[in-house]
């Protein structure tokens, strides 16, 4: 568990916009990195509202998505999330204890050989379907479980990119992320909230949680894109845990590497916020 003082807290956030961003690949927040009596915590701000009751909301959703994810099995590092003063608004703040460089999944897969790629692969297909089948059914929540969002501890796979809390209907989620956005109003201006569902869609649905996995790593590793391609379909193929109707569903995207969705291109050249690209063309 994190457990810091309100001092410690303060000398965590101490001029912390003014350091080097930890990440520019962000979407919702600015992720710092800061050590603190020899502890490295990354620090993720996000925009301030002035809607004190919505941000208790999500302080709580926050909260019990984390209690969900780890209900169905997936690791989750020590996360502490509070809200803090800025100019007359509260801003939400997450710290969570930060992974080393190498040991975030994008960087390995940027770096590993191809069985290592392969080896990769298999966490975390393993660890999607761990979530799809313990999830409590009924109950509505979502996942994203990209390559961005992992981190590869002691050889198993850490879910660090808790929010948007998803522990509500896609429709409420896709709300929370125009509201959420730091250009929010713009994008809402240019993109109806139901075409989110085109971004959204992956979080909700097991055969765009694979293609979107596959898609990443095709895009990181072009020069392999055939070989991964043809080893992600034999994982499905052969999947114990994956029913009939849901392997055809999968496969049936998986013709060729999947590309990233036009709709989160476009918010993201838009929003000036262009991450880090894929792919070397």
């Amino acid at each position: 568990m994190i457990s810091l003082t309100p001092d410690e807290i303060n000398q965590v956030l101490l001029q912390i916009e003014t350091q080097k961003l930890s990440s520019n690949l962000g979407f919702f927040s600015k992720p710092f990195r800061r050590n603190l009596n020899g502890v490295d915590y990354i620090i993720k701000l996000y925009i301030p509202l002035r809607d004190k009751k919505f941000n208790n909301y999500l302080l709580q959703q926050h909260h019990d998505y984390i209690l969900a994810l780890l209900a169905t099995g997936i690791k989750v590092p020590d996360t502490l999330i509070f809200t803090r003063e800025v100019k007359n608004r509260k801003q939400l703040v997450i710290i969570q204890h930060a992974f080393q460089e190498n040991e975030l999944l994008r960087t390995l897969m940027q770096e590993s050989n191809e069985s290592e790629v392969y080896e990769n692969l298999t966490l975390i297909f393993n660890d999607t379907l761990l979530y799809w089948k313990n999830k409590k059914p009924g109950v509505d929540i979502g996942f994203h479980p990209t390559l961005r969002n992992y981190s590869k501890h002691q050889g198993s796979l850490y879910y660090f990119d808790t929010f948007p809390p998803m522990l509500m209907s896609q429709k409420k989620l896709n709300r929370l992320i125009i509201r959420m956005s730091p250009f929010g109003g713009f994008i809402k201006k240019l993109v109806p909230q139901k075409a989110i569902n085109r971004v959204s869609n992956e979080y909700y649905h097991l055969d765009k949680m694979f293609t979107g996995i596959v898609g990443s790593t095709c895009r990181l590793r072009p020069e392999w894109a055939g070989q991964i391609l043809a080893f992600s379909i034999q994982y499905i193929q052969q999947s114990q845990q994956i029913t009939e109707t849901e392997k055809q569903n999968i496969l049936n995207l998986l013709s060729q590497p999947p590309k990233l969705s036009g709709l989160w291109v476009f918010i993201r050249k838009i929003s000036g916020n262009t991450g880090q690209p894929n792919i070397k063309k």
